[in-house]
């Protein structure tokens, strides 16, 4: 058996954490298929989603580490919290991550729902 990718990794680190912290995902239906909406990178075309989504990028960001510190970059990955019900607590879901990726690569940042999109967090944090 192969070991998992980091990103795999990473979707079962943040399954648990949303599981203990009983912060219920959102659903999906990809392809007339309902998924939890959990997601590494985009859905694919036509996909619609419920209750709280999760969008973890597939590509990490290099994030500069203090030179004395260490020398060299950390990856980390941004995530998107979205909101799509309007009774999602994200915050909540952003404590679950804390609680598995202390301290988090970068903080919470709150996109305020507008008339044209949800309420959404992004948050980047650096798998083990």
């Amino acid at each position: 058996m192969t070991p998992p990718t980091v990103l795999e990794a990473l979707r079962s680190q943040l399954e648990a954490a949303f599981t203990a912290a009983g912060v219920a995902l959102g659903l999906a239906t990809v392809n007339g298929v309902p998924v939890a909406a959990l997601n590494i990178g985009d859905w694919p075309e036509g996909t619609t989603v419920t209750g709280l989504e999760v969008l973890v990028s597939r590509t990490p960001q290099q994030r500069e580490v203090d030179a004395f510190a260490f020398l060299g970059f950390v990856p980390s990955y941004t995530i998107r919290l979205i909101n799509w019900s309007g009774a999602e607590d994200l915050e909540a879901a952003t404590n679950a991550i804390a609680e598995v990726f202390w301290p988090l690569a970068e903080e919470p940042r709150l996109i305020p729902e507008s008339p044209q999109n949800p309420e959404q967090v992004t948050l980047a944090v650096t798998p083990d």
